[in-house]
């Protein structure tokens, strides 16, 4: 941690002259330098994103219909906004048509997605009419008229939005008492004085100064406020986050003062003082000129991009964002999976000396510190049976080795201690404690500790061996020891070193990335099989174009094909490497990510899709199609006749899905229920699907690997596994269309 000293008086008088210089950033440690590299144009420039972003509507070709309630004769008159562009609609009816959008002969609009993301329709009609979205022959969207008005507003993101962050303070604050920060500070208390208060530079996370309260309360609950202090360099510098910021809280120059955060652990139901605590989060504007402070929806935290609440908080504290229910109502699983966290003292920077030094404020940072343990041990005290509970145990086991102990014997943090799961053994490779001290510690464990579900944690399922140790690997997300997170090293290349959307903040990224720091090298030497290099045998850092048409499957012709899940890529190429004998089969859009191939012949296909960006050109990567016509598996599938059979009756090695993801099943922290109990079943499965990056998707994800708490339910080398695969994949690319049921509606 590095120590500052700075007179006050003489830095209000240099701080304006300071601020426009163009200063070298900080390191995560704090160590000013110039950053031997620079973010380019394809390389990763957004972060604190979840990765999952829910895009409501896949990539692919839709039919719009605009029909009236009654045969008549009318019109309609309109707009339609996809992908940027805006286009107008038009159209009339006769009072002879068809008012069935199934059997009319009005011409349909068609809409076109080269990506996943959402739509804006505004629609005028001449009498009470309906529009429908098709595909496939499955309707994906009924929009009803209101006084003859169709509207629909579809953001790209299902949990990253103005009316998502709307929907969670509907939740937090129902009574609307918390709008501006001094209306939240009396609700929580303060205007009675506060608990604790420091300063230091966040120097890993956003490099802001932080001027940080807390209040402590009998009853378990708290709440913290913190404000933000940024000497700007302008949106997405680096040294907008460097020291001057720590120098700009110390001196309270509202100037630089961004804007304030707050955080709760409160009751989740205000008129019951005794109902489950649970994690809020509130963001506020910087003063205006009467001083106030306004709640916000939206911010960008790091000039980075704009974020909506809570995304741009749950990203960090161990949250699963889920869409909206039906009724535009918050999701209460993710309300209840958010939690707080650690202050992480090694990594922060303070004055070297006074009131806001290390040593002036390292008491009242333990006792902080062991009220975020009170809060783990709070959630762990929750009914172990209730849907997505969290195991707690290596987050508390991580608080309490930071201060010798569960006792808290240290009074000072302690930055040596490395928890048990980490520690060298003469089954883990040599280096280990040193892997965890300059790279998961620093870069991985104060979120991914916060993440996770209890199941699997005692499951004889989920077990592999590594150097010859048996590791049960349910929960392995938590990264709780070496051997959960070697299994994980396949993910790792790709994430860290192929997308780059790890380490999730700007300047953990940065410190990451930075060779003054080892940490992509020493961590690269850790993981079997990484290949992430250039040229010249360097490791490669992320930017490069990564092509992936996904994985082999079965499939009826024609069948889709989708890369838009493939990295940085800005064009496309599909061409056809082997076919059978006398085959005829062509591509429909050879050059766009999404395209439909079709096939007169039964067998084997190796397809190559080829990518490219402005660093790179033709980037290729194969899949292994095989057609056979006999598969009812295609374009035509829908979660009531062909994937809810899947997850309820299919048996994989002698069970089904549905025997564990049932809450009779009294299964521990269960995250998504599969029988028809569950009102939501449609909804809760499409939300484990990643429409930008279909292979990737949860509900493909988790069974066919180890880490999954029930083991590989979808073993890819066997012929059921191949074609439940092939099911779920061509469902999900296919827009994961519903059919025709009552959990439809």
């Amino acid at each position: 941690m590095n120590i500052f000293s700075l007179d006050n008086v003489f830095f209000r008088n240099l701080l304006f002259v300071l601020a426009v210089i163009n200063l070298s950033a900080c390191d995560q440690r704090g160590d000013t330098q110039v950053l031997p590299f620079a973010l380019e144009a394809d390389t990763p420039d957004q972060f604190l994103n979840f990765l999952n972003k829910q895009a409501p509507i896949a990539a692919g070709q839709y039919e719009l219909f605009i029909l009236p309630n009654t045969a008549a004769l009318g019109s309609y008159l309109g707009t339609l906004e996809l992908a940027g562009n805006t286009e107008e609609l038009s159209g009339s009816w006769s009072d002879s048509m068809d008012i069935d959008w199934q059997t009319t002969t009005v011409e349909s609009h068609e809409l076109k997605f080269d990506r996943a993301g959402g739509l804006s329709i505004s629609i005028s009609c001449s009498a009470p009419c309906y529009g429908v979205i098709t595909k496939n022959n499955f309707e994906f969207q009924r929009i009803e008229s209101v006084n003859n008005q169709l509207s629909l507003s579809l953001e790209d993101s299902q949990i990253s939005s103005v009316a998502y962050a709307e929907a969670y303070y509907e939740a937090v604050d129902p009574n609307n008492t918390r709008t501006t920060l001094a209306d939240w500070k009396t609700q929580n208390g303060f205007d009675s004085g506060y608990d604790a208060h420091f300063i230091f530079r966040d120097s890993k996370d956003l490099g802001y100064g932080r001027d940080m309260f807390a209040k402590f309360n009998d009853d378990g609950s708290m709440s913290v406020f913190v404000n933000n202090f940024v000497v700007s360099k302008g949106a997405g510098n680096p040294a907008s986050y460097g020291p001057l910021n720590l120098f700009a809280a110390v001196d309270q120059n509202h100037d630089f003062l961004g804007g304030s955060n707050a955080i709760e652990l409160s009751p989740i139901d205000e008129n019951d003082p005794s109902s489950q605590l649970i994690t809020k989060f509130f963001t506020f504007t910087k003063p205006d000129e009467n001083g106030v402070q306004q709640r916000l929806t939206s911010a960008s935290l790091d000039g980075r991009s704009v974020k909506h609440m809570p995304e741009m908080c749950h990203s960090c504290h161990g949250a699963t964002l889920l869409p909206l229910n039906s009724d535009g109502s918050f999701n209460t699983f993710s309300l209840k999976s958010a939690k707080l966290n650690l202050l992480e003292i090694d990594s922060f920077e303070f004055m070297e000396d006074g009131q806001y030094s290390l040593e002036s404020q390292q008491l009242a940072m333990k006792n902080f510190n062991q009220a975020m343990q009170g809060s783990f041990e709070t959630m762990a005290t929750r009914n172990s049976a209730e849907q997505g509970h969290w195991d707690s145990s290596f987050a508390e086991a991580v608080a309490e080795g930071r201060y010798n102990g569960s006792d808290y014997n240290s009074e000072v943090f302690v930055d040596s201690s490395v928890p048990i799961g980490w520690q060298q053994t003469d089954y883990r490779p040599e280096g280990v404690e040193i892997l965890y001290k300059q790279v998961i510690e620093p870069n991985c464990v104060s979120c991914h500790s916060l993440r996770g579900f209890s199941s699997g944690n005692d499951s004889d399922l989920d077990i592999m061996r590594i150097n010859g140790q048996v590791v049960k690997t349910g929960n392995a997300i938590n990264l709780s020891d070496y051997e959960k997170f070697i299994g994980y090293s396949d993910v790792i290349i790709d994430y860290v070193y192929k997308r780059g959307v790890m380490p999730l903040s700007l300047r953990n990224y940065e410190h990451f990335w930075d060779p003054a720091n080892n940490a992509s090298s020493l961590l690269a030497s850790f993981l079997p099989g990484f290949d992430v290099l250039n040229s010249e045998g360097k490791i490669q850092q992320p930017g490069l174009p990564i092509s992936r048409p996904g994985r082999d499957r079965s499939a009826a012709s024609p069948m889709l094909l989708n890369g838009s899940g493939s990295y940085f890529a800005k064009l496309y190429e599909w061409t056809i490497l082997k076919s059978p004998v006398n085959s005829v089969s062509s591509f429909e859009s050879p050059n766009q990510a999404q395209s439909l191939f079709t096939a007169d012949t039964n067998g084997e296909y190796q397809l190559q899709l080829s990518v490219s960006n402005s660093r790179a050109e033709n980037v290729t990567s194969t899949v292994n199609i095989t057609i056979d016509n006999l598969l009812t598996i295609g374009t035509e599938l829908n979660f009531v006749d062909d994937i809810k059979p899947l997850l309820q009756t299919t048996p994989f090695d002698g069970r089904t899905c549905q025997n564990c993801h049932i809450a009779s099943s009294n299964i521990e922290g269960i995250p998504i229920y599969f029988d028809d109990s569950n009102e939501n079943l449609y909804l809760d499965v499409k939300a484990t699907v990643d429409f930008l990056d279909p292979d990737n998707s949860i509900l493909i994800r988790k069974p066919t690997r180890l880490q999954h708490g029930g083991g590989i339910q979808i073993d890819l080398d066997t012929g059921i596994g191949k074609s439940t695969y092939s099911s779920i994949m061509d469902w999900i690319i296919n827009g994961a269309p519903c059919g025709d049921d009552a959990i439809c509606n």
